[in-house]
Protein backbone atom coordinates (compact mmCIF):
# COMPACT_ATOMS: atom_id res chain seq x y z
CA UNK A 1 0.00 0.00 0.00
CA UNK A 2 1.35 3.24 -1.05
CA UNK A 3 2.27 5.89 1.87
CA UNK A 4 -0.78 8.33 2.02
CA UNK A 5 0.48 11.62 3.42
CA UNK A 6 -2.99 12.46 5.92
CA UNK A 7 -4.36 9.47 6.56
CA UNK A 8 -3.15 7.80 9.64
CA UNK A 9 -3.98 4.72 11.88
CA UNK A 10 -4.72 4.57 15.44
CA UNK A 11 -3.01 1.72 17.45
CA UNK A 12 -6.00 1.65 19.46
CA UNK A 13 -7.54 -1.22 16.43
CA UNK A 14 -5.49 -3.32 18.90
CA UNK A 15 -6.52 -5.25 21.87
CA UNK A 16 -6.42 -3.72 25.04
CA UNK A 17 -3.34 -4.21 26.72
CA UNK A 18 -1.15 -4.69 23.77
CA UNK A 19 2.40 -3.94 23.62
CA UNK A 20 3.36 -0.78 21.31
CA UNK A 21 6.11 -2.98 19.76
CA UNK A 22 3.99 -5.74 18.33
CA UNK A 23 1.68 -3.70 17.39
CA UNK A 24 4.30 -1.20 15.44
CA UNK A 25 5.56 -4.37 13.48
CA UNK A 26 2.23 -5.58 12.67
CA UNK A 27 1.71 -1.89 10.77
CA UNK A 28 4.97 -2.47 9.08
CA UNK A 29 4.43 -5.92 7.78
CA UNK A 30 0.84 -4.31 6.16
CA UNK A 31 2.74 -1.18 4.68
CA UNK A 32 1.05 1.21 6.99
CA UNK A 33 3.47 4.09 7.89
CA UNK A 34 1.13 7.09 9.37
CA UNK A 35 0.38 5.91 13.00
CA UNK A 36 -1.05 7.57 16.05
CA UNK A 37 0.28 5.99 18.54
CA UNK A 38 -2.87 5.63 20.67
CA UNK A 39 -3.81 4.95 24.16
CA UNK A 40 -4.96 1.33 25.33
CA UNK A 41 -1.29 -0.48 25.24
CA UNK A 42 0.77 -1.37 28.28
CA UNK A 43 4.03 0.62 29.88
CA UNK A 44 7.33 -0.54 28.18
CA UNK A 45 10.77 0.24 28.52
CA UNK A 46 11.97 2.92 26.33
CA UNK A 47 9.50 4.10 24.00
CA UNK A 48 11.63 6.25 22.08
CA UNK A 49 13.81 3.32 20.82
CA UNK A 50 10.90 1.72 20.16
CA UNK A 51 9.16 3.75 18.08
CA UNK A 52 12.51 4.94 16.25
CA UNK A 53 13.29 2.20 14.64
CA UNK A 54 10.41 2.88 12.29
CA UNK A 55 10.76 5.46 9.64
CA UNK A 56 7.08 6.28 9.76
CA UNK A 57 5.00 9.58 10.48
CA UNK A 58 3.59 9.85 13.83
CA UNK A 59 0.96 11.53 15.98
CA UNK A 60 0.60 11.08 19.50
CA UNK A 61 -2.31 10.93 21.36
CA UNK A 62 -3.34 11.43 25.04
CA UNK A 63 -2.04 8.66 27.42
CA UNK A 64 0.65 7.76 25.01
CA UNK A 65 3.82 7.43 26.77
CA UNK A 66 1.75 4.73 28.41
CA UNK A 67 3.40 5.56 31.99
CA UNK A 68 4.63 2.72 34.60
CA UNK A 69 1.79 3.27 37.16
CA UNK A 70 -1.59 3.89 35.63
CA UNK A 71 -4.41 6.56 36.11
CA UNK A 72 -6.73 8.86 34.42
CA UNK A 73 -5.62 11.91 32.35
CA UNK A 74 -8.23 14.61 33.78
CA UNK A 75 -6.55 17.86 33.62
CA UNK A 76 -10.02 19.78 34.75
CA UNK A 77 -10.05 17.01 38.36
CA UNK A 78 -10.76 18.87 41.94
CA UNK A 79 -7.97 16.96 42.99
CA UNK A 80 -5.34 18.66 42.80
CA UNK A 81 -2.81 15.51 42.66
CA UNK A 82 -4.45 13.90 39.66
CA UNK A 83 -4.58 17.69 37.59
CA UNK A 84 -1.08 17.87 38.63
CA UNK A 85 -0.32 14.65 37.28
CA UNK A 86 -2.09 14.96 34.18
CA UNK A 87 -0.35 18.20 33.21
CA UNK A 88 2.91 16.47 34.47
CA UNK A 89 2.10 13.36 31.74
CA UNK A 90 1.31 15.50 28.70
CA UNK A 91 4.33 17.57 29.13
CA UNK A 92 6.28 14.59 29.17
CA UNK A 93 4.63 13.30 26.08
CA UNK A 94 4.99 17.10 24.49
CA UNK A 95 8.87 16.16 24.96
CA UNK A 96 8.60 12.95 23.61
CA UNK A 97 6.96 14.39 20.02
CA UNK A 98 9.73 16.41 20.14
CA UNK A 99 12.03 13.73 20.39
CA UNK A 100 10.18 11.47 17.88
CA UNK A 101 9.67 14.41 15.16
CA UNK A 102 5.29 13.85 15.71
CA UNK A 103 3.82 16.59 13.94
CA UNK A 104 0.68 16.26 16.45
CA UNK A 105 0.10 15.60 20.14
CA UNK A 106 -3.82 16.01 21.08
CA UNK A 107 -5.45 15.29 24.04
CA UNK A 108 -8.68 14.84 26.18
CA UNK A 109 -10.06 18.07 28.15
CA UNK A 110 -10.90 16.84 31.11
CA UNK A 111 -14.03 15.91 33.00
CA UNK A 112 -16.07 16.98 35.40
CA UNK A 113 -16.12 14.26 37.89
CA UNK A 114 -12.89 11.84 37.48
CA UNK A 115 -13.51 8.44 36.55
CA UNK A 116 -12.39 5.59 38.45
CA UNK A 117 -11.38 3.35 34.84
CA UNK A 118 -11.71 3.32 31.12
CA UNK A 119 -14.29 0.34 30.07
CA UNK A 120 -13.46 -2.50 28.67
CA UNK A 121 -17.10 -3.26 27.32
CA UNK A 122 -16.64 -3.89 23.12
CA UNK A 123 -20.36 -2.37 22.64
CA UNK A 124 -18.61 1.02 24.37
CA UNK A 125 -15.74 2.81 25.01
CA UNK A 126 -16.91 5.40 27.42
CA UNK A 127 -15.43 5.92 30.86
CA UNK A 128 -16.63 3.81 33.67
CA UNK A 129 -17.80 6.40 37.08
CA UNK A 130 -18.98 5.76 40.35
CA UNK A 131 -22.73 5.79 41.06
CA UNK A 132 -24.22 9.08 41.24
CA UNK A 133 -21.51 10.66 39.59
CA UNK A 134 -20.75 14.17 39.43
CA UNK A 135 -18.52 14.92 42.48
CA UNK A 136 -17.73 18.80 41.12
CA UNK A 137 -19.29 21.87 39.59
CA UNK A 138 -19.52 22.21 36.00
CA UNK A 139 -18.22 25.74 36.50
CA UNK A 140 -14.67 24.42 38.28
CA UNK A 141 -14.11 22.00 36.14
CA UNK A 142 -14.43 24.47 33.40
CA UNK A 143 -11.67 26.60 35.06
CA UNK A 144 -9.69 24.32 36.17
CA UNK A 145 -9.51 23.32 32.74
CA UNK A 146 -8.36 26.31 31.22
CA UNK A 147 -5.80 26.94 33.85
CA UNK A 148 -4.13 23.88 32.90
CA UNK A 149 -4.57 24.76 28.73
CA UNK A 150 -2.97 27.84 29.35
CA UNK A 151 0.18 25.85 31.30
CA UNK A 152 0.11 23.19 28.29
CA UNK A 153 0.07 25.78 25.80
CA UNK A 154 2.66 27.70 26.76
CA UNK A 155 4.86 25.01 27.25
CA UNK A 156 4.21 23.33 24.07
CA UNK A 157 4.88 26.34 22.50
CA UNK A 158 8.09 26.76 23.82
CA UNK A 159 9.22 23.23 22.94
CA UNK A 160 7.72 23.72 18.93
CA UNK A 161 5.34 20.79 19.16
CA UNK A 162 1.53 21.06 17.66
CA UNK A 163 -0.78 20.37 20.31
CA UNK A 164 -5.04 19.73 19.67
CA UNK A 165 -7.64 19.54 22.44
CA UNK A 166 -10.21 16.59 21.46
CA UNK A 167 -13.76 17.35 21.09
CA UNK A 168 -15.72 15.51 24.00
CA UNK A 169 -19.30 13.35 23.66
CA UNK A 170 -21.10 10.96 25.35
CA UNK A 171 -24.72 9.75 25.37
CA UNK A 172 -25.31 7.94 28.43
CA UNK A 173 -22.58 9.94 30.38
CA UNK A 174 -22.88 13.63 29.07
CA UNK A 175 -23.32 15.03 32.67
CA UNK A 176 -19.90 12.70 33.79
CA UNK A 177 -18.17 14.29 30.60
CA UNK A 178 -19.23 17.59 30.99
CA UNK A 179 -16.90 19.45 28.82
CA UNK A 180 -16.43 20.57 25.41
CA UNK A 181 -19.27 19.04 24.17
CA UNK A 182 -21.42 21.79 23.05
CA UNK A 183 -20.65 24.69 21.41
CA UNK A 184 -21.19 27.51 23.33
CA UNK A 185 -18.05 25.68 25.09
CA UNK A 186 -15.60 26.57 22.12
CA UNK A 187 -16.54 30.10 21.54
CA UNK A 188 -15.44 30.71 25.15
CA UNK A 189 -12.38 28.57 24.97
CA UNK A 190 -11.41 30.52 21.90
CA UNK A 191 -11.67 33.74 23.88
CA UNK A 192 -8.66 32.49 25.60
CA UNK A 193 -6.46 30.65 22.71
CA UNK A 194 -5.95 31.60 19.07
CA UNK A 195 -5.37 28.84 16.29
CA UNK A 196 -1.82 29.46 16.34
CA UNK A 197 -1.52 28.29 19.97
CA UNK A 198 -4.13 25.57 20.50
CA UNK A 199 -5.87 23.25 17.86
CA UNK A 200 -8.69 21.17 18.24
CA UNK A 201 -8.83 17.79 16.98
CA UNK A 202 -12.51 16.66 15.39
CA UNK A 203 -13.94 13.58 17.05
CA UNK A 204 -16.69 12.80 14.87
CA UNK A 205 -17.73 9.75 17.05
CA UNK A 206 -18.30 12.36 20.39
CA UNK A 207 -19.64 14.44 17.63
CA UNK A 208 -21.84 11.84 16.99
CA UNK A 209 -23.16 11.47 20.32
CA UNK A 210 -22.86 15.24 22.02
CA UNK A 211 -25.20 16.58 19.30
CA UNK A 212 -27.63 14.00 19.75
CA UNK A 213 -27.35 14.44 23.76
CA UNK A 214 -27.58 18.13 23.58
CA UNK A 215 -29.41 18.64 20.51
CA UNK A 216 -27.10 20.87 18.50
CA UNK A 217 -26.68 20.65 14.48
CA UNK A 218 -23.28 18.41 13.53
CA UNK A 219 -22.66 20.83 10.47
CA UNK A 220 -23.24 24.22 12.35
CA UNK A 221 -20.94 23.23 15.01
CA UNK A 222 -18.30 21.94 12.53
CA UNK A 223 -18.71 25.34 10.66
CA UNK A 224 -18.08 27.22 14.10
CA UNK A 225 -14.93 25.66 15.19
CA UNK A 226 -13.42 24.57 11.43
CA UNK A 227 -10.71 27.56 11.47
CA UNK A 228 -9.32 25.66 14.65
CA UNK A 229 -9.45 22.01 13.42
CA UNK A 230 -6.24 20.54 12.79
CA UNK A 231 -7.00 16.88 12.59
CA UNK A 232 -10.02 14.57 12.59
CA UNK A 233 -10.35 11.54 14.67
CA UNK A 234 -12.54 9.02 12.49
CA UNK A 235 -15.01 6.08 13.81
CA UNK A 236 -18.65 5.39 13.34
CA UNK A 237 -21.30 4.88 16.29
CA UNK A 238 -25.16 4.34 16.54
CA UNK A 239 -25.29 7.70 18.01
CA UNK A 240 -26.19 5.84 21.62
CA UNK A 241 -22.46 3.90 22.42
CA UNK A 242 -19.02 5.22 21.43
CA UNK A 243 -18.77 1.90 19.48
CA UNK A 244 -15.15 2.94 17.67
CA UNK A 245 -16.31 0.91 14.45
CA UNK A 246 -14.67 1.62 10.92
CA UNK A 247 -16.50 4.30 8.54
CA UNK A 248 -19.39 3.70 6.11
CA UNK A 249 -20.27 4.48 2.61
CA UNK A 250 -22.73 7.50 2.99
CA UNK A 251 -22.45 8.26 6.58
CA UNK A 252 -23.47 11.70 7.79
CA UNK A 253 -19.54 12.50 8.18
CA UNK A 254 -18.24 12.48 4.44
CA UNK A 255 -19.29 16.10 3.34
CA UNK A 256 -17.18 17.78 6.40
CA UNK A 257 -14.87 15.44 5.61
CA UNK A 258 -14.90 15.96 1.55
CA UNK A 259 -14.19 19.83 2.50
CA UNK A 260 -11.55 21.90 0.87
CA UNK A 261 -10.41 23.19 4.17
CA UNK A 262 -9.55 19.72 5.55
CA UNK A 263 -7.91 17.81 2.79
CA UNK A 264 -4.46 18.66 4.04
CA UNK A 265 -4.88 17.75 7.47
CA UNK A 266 -4.73 14.72 9.17
CA UNK A 267 -7.46 11.87 9.33
CA UNK A 268 -7.06 9.68 11.98
CA UNK A 269 -8.93 6.06 12.03
CA UNK A 270 -9.26 5.74 15.68
CA UNK A 271 -10.97 1.95 15.62
CA UNK A 272 -11.14 -0.52 18.69
CA UNK A 273 -10.60 -4.29 18.21
CA UNK A 274 -10.49 -4.01 14.55
CA UNK A 275 -8.48 -5.98 12.17
CA UNK A 276 -5.97 -4.60 9.31
CA UNK A 277 -8.15 -5.88 6.68
CA UNK A 278 -10.77 -3.57 7.51
CA UNK A 279 -8.83 -0.75 8.32
CA UNK A 280 -7.17 -1.08 4.81
CA UNK A 281 -10.74 -1.01 3.14
CA UNK A 282 -11.21 2.54 5.20
CA UNK A 283 -7.97 4.12 4.21
CA UNK A 284 -8.76 3.00 0.28
CA UNK A 285 -12.88 4.69 1.18
CA UNK A 286 -11.02 7.78 2.35
CA UNK A 287 -8.00 7.91 -1.11
CA UNK A 288 -11.24 7.49 -3.01
CA UNK A 289 -13.14 10.50 -1.45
Amino acid sequence: MKKTKNIFVSTTFAKDDSKISDILLMCKKANISNIELGSNHVYEKNFIKIVNQYDFSFLVHNYFPIPKKSFVVNIASSNEHIRNLSIKHIKKAILFCKEINSKLYTFHPGFVGDPLKASKSKKNYDFIWKQNGVRKSYKLAFNYMLNSLKTIVNFARKNHVRVALETEGSSKKKDNFGLMQKPEEYRKLFEYFTQKNLGINLNVGHLNLASKAFKFSKVKFVDDIEDYIVAIELSHNNGIEDEHLPIKKKAWYWPILERNKFVNIPKILEYRNCNIDKIKKSIEMLKKH
